[in-house]
């Protein structure tokens, strides 16, 4: 397969040398980590490359980690840096030398740096951590400069301004997903799956992290558990009687696939900050072609369901958005919103009132984002957003949905054409 990963990445002036001298550069095997480090380095930011993933280099470094490290350029790239698990310590003395020149792009596809000191992270306040995605839809139309202005756009209302978008072809964008080979690459749906299998596979055979042990096997039913119900609310109880496991050991599983990327989870914002880590979270798969092979091997007809490509949608601006938040100067945290209050006269699929996806910056701006597969779109298609925002009050509300006119619904809340998430407008 020929595919261009070399097409820029929004995330990419935040990688070049600065303060703090650590910069740790994160994401799922094969998200294309390593041709954004080269690029780096060919482009002078960095003034040497090391991978990790060389058994040779392996072996050198591990025989003199100190030695090894004094032998680099003051400003290196170290791919596939959770290879070494003293890495971190040894390269938080040699930052913390004064006056140091020293800095540090580390990669990893899977998390680092939270292994020395009894656990916690030795690079901590002399790092910081970036994450890449698989491609966001701006990526792949050539827009990675407009990711980090969406975020304001949205925030600001400015979003709104461009009344018209070209239309988005939904099954075609969800199976292709946005890892390069299968995204920029017209391959068939097998010829897709395939590669997906493999690469899950290898993901979950390799052993990246010290002493990390766990049945791939296992790995595997939790990940298709969850792959198989994307953006579903995590019940640990419920998932294990599923798969017949117990439910301490699918946690401990999440663990593994969250620390590998393939999962990410939104709390629910209704919660309490001591419940905000998985409790009742929901759980996102990292790709949606990745839950896509999935649902499809368990059930091809499934796929098609408008139930399961509405969840499939939903993961997808999840996952478009959290792209976008991670090249943004703007901090803010993603949940989901569910109001647990149940109406007794509602049929029971209707008792929660629930948001797909609620920003909050650190001002304590929020704003509230559903998901809708339709073609149009009303206001009774907010009133999620219309609850939670009788409950917090939201600068502005979205319906998100596959038309291709931006429309008021009410104030301070548009129904928005999924072609916001990807491009300016029918004209651009």
């Amino acid at each position: 397969m020929i595919f261009r990963m070399s097409l820029p990445r929004g995330i990419e002036p935040m990688l070049c040398p600065t303060v703090p001298p650590v910069i740790i550069l994160e994401g799922a095997r094969m998200v294309g980590k390593t041709v954004v480090a080269q690029r780096l380095v060919e482009s002078g930011h960095y003034q040497g490359y090391e991978n990790l993933a060389s058994l040779a280099t392996r072996r050198i470094a591990r025989a003199d980690l100190a030695g090894w490290l004094s032998s680099l350029p003051d400003q290196v790239v170290i791919d596939e840096a959770q290879f070494l698990a003293d890495l971190p310590l040894q390269i938080k003395f040699l930052v913390d030398q004064p006056h140091s020149p020293r800095r540090f792009l580390l990669t990893g596809s899977a998390a680092l740096g939270r292994t020395g000191l009894n656990g916690s992270d030795p690079l901590t306040g002399r790092a910081t951590r970036r994450r890449l995605w698989p491609f966001t839809y701006l990526e792949l139309t050539e827009r990675a400069d407009r990711m980090a202005a969406l975020v304001d756009d949205l925030f600001s209302g400015e979003v709104t301004t461009v009344r018209e978008y070209q239309s988005f072809d939904a099954a075609r964008v969800l199976g292709a997903g946005g890892f390069a080979p299968i995204a920029l690459t017209a391959v068939d749906t097998a010829t897709a799956d395939r590669w997906v299998r493999d690469t899950t596979l290898g993901v979950l055979t390799e052993h990246v992290l010290p002493d990390e042990r766990f049945d791939a096997g296992t790995a595997m039913r939790v990940l298709d558990g969850c792959y198989r119900e994307p953006c579903g609310v995590l019940n640990l109880a419920a998932l294990g009687q599923r798969l017949e496991v117990n439910p301490r050991t699918v946690d401990r599983y999440l663990d593994v696939l969250e620390r590998r990327f393939l999962l990410h989870f939104l709390p629910n914002l209704a919660q309490g900050p001591a419940r905000q880590h998985r409790t009742r979270a929901k759980v996102v798969p990292v790709d949606t072609a990745f839950a896509s092979e999935s649902v499809r091997r368990s059930d091809p007809a499934k796929v098609n369901d408008p139930r399961m490509i509405g969840k499939l949608l939903e993961a997808w601006v999840a996952n478009q958005i959290a792209a976008c938040l991670g090249v943004s100067q703007r901090l803010v945290t993603m949940h989901y919103w569910r109001d647990t209050k149940k109406d007794k006269d509602k049929k029971p699929e209707n008792r929660h009132n629930e948001v797909d996806l609620v920003l909050v910056d650190s001002q304590g701006h929020a704003i509230g984002i559903e998901t809708k597969l339709s073609s149009t779109a009303t206001l009774s298609s907010a009133g999620g957003l219309a609850a939670l925002n009788a409950v917090r009050e939201l600068d502005f509300g979205y319906v998100i949905y596959t038309g291709t006119k931006t429309v008021r619904l009410s104030e301070r809340i548009y129904a928005l054409p999924i072609g916001a998430l990807s491009s300016q407008g029918a004209n651009s």
